[in-house]
């Protein structure tokens, strides 16, 4: 998965619309959400907000002991990530790459 924090600088126009048609492109993808007590929250995200809380459907987590055993718990058809716990968003390459493009199109394209 790619880290969308690893995307190089200047890759993405920071612009607003750009923002927007990045992130609409990444809607109804596989990502991973890290969070502040070391669990990763996996699933489809179907929404964010301005506070960055997220939406995702059929998630679950994954939680990793100090053995390095993972242990998976489903969570439900639809979970509420609180944006202000989590500290990286990852996608697969695929699915940044085509957001990557997307926001690099031009709006009237």
């Amino acid at each position: 998965m790619a880290t969308l924090d690893s995307i190089a600088e200047g890759q993405v126009p920071s612009d607003a619309a750009a923002a927007k048609r990045f992130m609409s492109k990444l809607m109804n993808t596989s990502v991973r959400a890290h969070i502040d007590d070391g669990r990763i929250i996996s699933g489809q995200l179907w929404c964010f907000d301005q506070l960055k809380n997220l939406i995702l459907l059929s998630g679950y987590e994954t939680r990793a002991d100090a053995e390095g055993q993972s242990e998976h718990r489903a969570l439900g058809p639809l979970i509420l990530v609180p944006g202000k716990y989590i500290r990286k968003l990852e996608a697969t390459k695929n699915s940044t790459e085509a957001a990557i493009a997307a926001a690099n199109e031009s709006e009237f394209a």
